[in-house]
């Protein structure tokens, strides 16, 4: 086969220089413009200078990338201590915690997409049953337009009014969050009113309470907790569905607050909520190196132990370092990277459950007792066209270790459900248990509401008066029912002081006044020898017949201890006007007048002998809480001695073996003898146990059948326990057209009278007489301590199954009509 000659190939425009001079040589084909060369000598440096970076990056800067690299990927995450379990002083549960879901949330994580972002938050709306909320956003409300629109929300919510005190609330919380919250949960009828009203409320919105946590988030790289104690269920389906819901987090370990003690424990307990925005920025919250202690989710204790024993309850954090992916989910845990939380410390009470549930129900079922009998009198009093008196809604009784200063029950009523504030409370329940004319169940009675004691006060007159020897034991005053004291400038006319008894007590010594209780002896213990500035006798009475007004006989003259000898007394050797020191929030002092003190509060107000006429029956300015009470009278039982009311008996380990236990503390000795002592002990026994005694039995009007006032803890064919005791009528409020008033039922006593063990002090407000509401209650307490100690059978007011009892729940009491009552 013939091969073919090859035809050379010239390059374009080749042929046309040969004519003039011939084909170009093989280099010039292959020459480089100067344009090419400058080009490639760019692409070499910048490929030498970025080898060059990559080499400083990988051998000299390694060390620094390598940690940037692992910053992007490693977070370092706090773990919260468990908090510290509470117990009764026989090991039942009070406070625990439960392990339960959490759901949380990143808002920076969130879709940008707003249809993305929309079905992100309608998904967990709808899984997680969040409700609608009222929001007010204070940067849209037009200045000068805030009480306006503040009285039309109100309007809107059917409230009476928008206080001023609900206004600074929403200025203080603006300071912190860009969002208000005005109502947690709307119903329908709300929230469409709202709606409809939009136009007319600039800055007021309805919204679902998600977006309102996601509008005040702080920190969009922090999570926020959007709810806690999910059902497991529904926490599975959503983190099953984890890829599709950027920025949810769930925790399957968050530890949540349970109160298996029930609402007989409410007052004592408190309870924990999520921390607020002064909390966290409140000094306490820094630890001495500066660190917060506390972060937004965390919960904190609000009332009660919760909140006193906050430093001991609340352990200290621990942490991990992790790996997360771009979603901020987490890979694993680090090896060598975490540090165990410390749980916080476990207390034992010296409560016990059973008998706090006893106490608590003797109590509910006496305020249901008066209640029913106010109300048969009020249907009387509206037949004549008469006011209505008050009802009896809520009550306390207190009861103490007089050896130690052991509170071994406390109780409160109307109690509150504590466990709603962890687990969401309505505002429509928020606002029940606040209401006073339900009778603002947040307000612990025993420790921060003060009365006038009436009666009971008169056993600490008369022992200041022994002491101070302005009376003996013998000696005797006489009672016509009623004692008038006249004008210094006018002896026709004056002011009348009745006894309870108008009939009058005949002539009593100190035993027989405390016995019977008699006004007009104690009068004359309590107001002084005087000679009023421009008189020419001293401060005298007259004996006065209360139902014809006509006085009898000569002129009596007043030797009693005066106020000032009252006040120092009272206040300096017994332990009245100031708070005992109990570890609960918000005691308060009680008030013991005198002259300096009423000048200063009432302005320039002069102190009158008619003061200290109803200071010396436990009336008028003098004010002391039911602890106080207890805790004094506590201190007659025991010869003397003043303690500090102890509720936390023992730090105790996961077992509830003692880890530390706190002493008896004496606030202080009364400084009074003995001998003294045990002639107000005598006279309260008589009582109890004598025939003319206030608290000794009840009288049939229409059989005229006697029966004792203590069938349960004396009842008959049983051993009888001898104690001492004293009943109170407290008169409150003004009076009515005829003259009388509302009246508190007091009673105190302590037990056994020669080993007391026990002091109790019961109140029923609006309970009319001592003797009639408020003893059955004690009788209860007494004969439920004395079951609990073995004394007495049980089964009359402890459950007669001992190992039953020892699962007892405390349950919330509800009232009931007595059969002691």
């Amino acid at each position: 086969m013939a091969r073919h000659k090859r035809i050379p190939y010239d390059p374009p425009g080749s042929r046309n220089k040969r004519g003039r001079g011939g084909p170009l040589p093989r280099a010039e084909q292959i020459f480089l413009s100067r344009r090419m060369l400058i080009a490639r000598a760019l692409i070499v440096a910048a490929f030498s200078t970025l080898a060059a970076r990559l080499g400083i990056m990988q051998v000299i800067d390694r060390t620094k990338y390598q940690a940037a690299a692992r910053n992007n990927v490693v977070r370092a995450r706090l773990l919260t201590a468990p908090r510290g379990l509470i117990f009764d002083r026989v090991g039942r549960p009070l406070a625990v915690n439960q392990r339960a879901w959490e759901v949380r949330m990143r808002t920076g994580l969130l879709p940008d997409d707003d249809g993305d972002r929309r079905r992100v938050l309608d998904t967990l709306i709808d899984a997680l049953r969040m409700p609608d909320a009222l929001v007010l956003r204070p940067a849209g409300v037009p200045k000068g337009t805030e009480e306006t629109i503040y009285a039309r929300i109100a309007t809107l919510l059917d409230e009476s009014e928008f206080t001023q005190e609900w206004s600074d609330q929403i200025s203080l919380q603006s300071t912190y969050n860009t969002l208000v919250l005005v109502k947690s949960r709307l119903t329908t009828d709300e929230a469409a009113r709202f709606r409809a009203a939009g136009s007319e409320l600039p800055g007021v919105s309805v919204i679902n309470i998600l977006e309102y946590h996601i509008g005040n988030a702080r920190d969009p790289r922090e999570p926020i907790v959007i709810k806690r104690g999910v059902p497991r269920d529904v926490a599975l389906k959503l983190e099953a569905n984890r890829l599709y819901l950027p920025g949810v987090e769930l925790n399957d370990a968050a530890l949540v607050r349970s109160y298996p003690g029930g609402q007989v424990m409410s007052h004592l307990l408190g309870y924990v909520a999520a921390i607020s925005e002064n909390e966290l920025k409140a000094p306490r919250n820094l630890t001495q190196s500066r660190e917060p202690i506390y972060q937004l989710d965390d919960m904190i204790g609000k009332d009660g132990l919760e909140r006193t024993m906050e430093e001991l309850l609340r352990g200290h954090k621990g942490s991990r370092v992790v790996e997360v992916d771009s979603n901020e989910i987490e890979l694993r845990t680090l090896d060598g990277q975490e540090l165990a939380p410390v749980p916080g410390r476990n207390l034992s009470l010296t409560i016990d459950l059973e008998f706090q549930t006893a106490v608590s129900q003797a109590l509910a079922e006496a305020i249901a007792a008066a209640r029913t009998a106010m109300e048969q009198t009020n249907a009387e009093r509206q037949a004549e066209n008469k006011q209505p008196r008050t009802l009896s809604q809520a009550g306390s009784v207190v009861a103490i270790d007089p050896r130690t200063g052991d509170v071994l029950a406390m109780v409160s009523l109307p109690h509150y459900d504590n466990q709603l504030f962890v687990d969401g409370i309505s505002q429509r329940k928020f606002d029940e248990y606040r209401d006073p004319r339900l009778g603002n169940a947040f307000v612990n009675r025993s420790v921060m509401q003060t009365y006038p004691p009436g009666s009971t006060l008169k056993l600490f007159l008369a022992t200041s008066a022994l002491h101070r020897e302005t009376i003996q034991p013998d000696t005797t005053y006489t009672c016509r029912g009623a004692i008038k004291v006249p004008y210094t400038w006018d002896e026709a006319r004056g002011n009348n002081y009745p006894c309870w008894l108008t009939d009058g007590h005949s002539t009593v010594d100190l035993y027989g006044a405390i016995e019977r209780s008699c006004d007009v002896y104690f009068y004359n213990v309590g107001t002084p020898y005087q000679l009023p500035e421009g008189a020419t006798e001293p401060l005298h009475y007259y004996d006065l017949n209360w139902g014809t007004g006509e006085t009898t006989g000569e002129s009596h003259t007043f030797e009693g201890l005066g106020i000032n000898r009252i006040h120092e007394d009272l206040r300096s050797k017994f332990w009245f006007g100031a708070a005992t020191g109990i570890d609960l929030p918000l005691e308060a002092d009680g008030l013991v007048p005198d002259p300096e003190w009423l000048f200063d509060t009432y302005q320039g107000l002069g102190w009158s002998s008619g003061d200290t006429i109803n200071v010396s029956i436990g009336q008028g300015y003098f004010e002391s809480t039911p602890l106080q009470l207890a805790l004094n009278t506590a201190a007659i039982a025991n010869g003397g001695i003043i303690h500090k009311p102890t509720l936390v008996r023992e730090i105790v380990d996961d077992a509830q073996k003692p880890v530390q236990t706190f002493e008896p503390q004496v606030l202080r000795e009364v400084g009074i003898a003995k001998r003294t002592l045990d002639i107000v002990s005598e006279g309260m026994r008589r009582v109890v146990h004598e025939r003319e005694g206030t608290a000794n039995h009840n009288l049939d009007r229409e059989t005229f059948v006697e029966s004792t006032k203590w069938p349960l803890t004396n009842p008959k064919g049983e051993e009888e326990i001898v104690f001492a005791g004293k009943t109170g009528t407290a008169e409150v409020g003004q009076p009515d057209s005829d003259g009388n008033y509302d009246t508190h039922a007091w009673f105190t006593c302590y037990a056994p009278l020669e080993a007391p063990e026990i002091a109790v002090s019961v109140i029923v407000e609006y309970g009319g007489e001592g003797s009639t509401f408020a003893v059955p209650v004690a009788d209860q307490v007494l004969r439920a301590y004395f079951e609990l100690r073995g004394r007495r059978k049980r089964g009359l007011v402890l459950a007669a199954d001992v190992n039953a009892a020892a699962a007892t729940p405390g349950t919330a009491a509800t009232p009931q009509a007595s059969e002691q009552g």
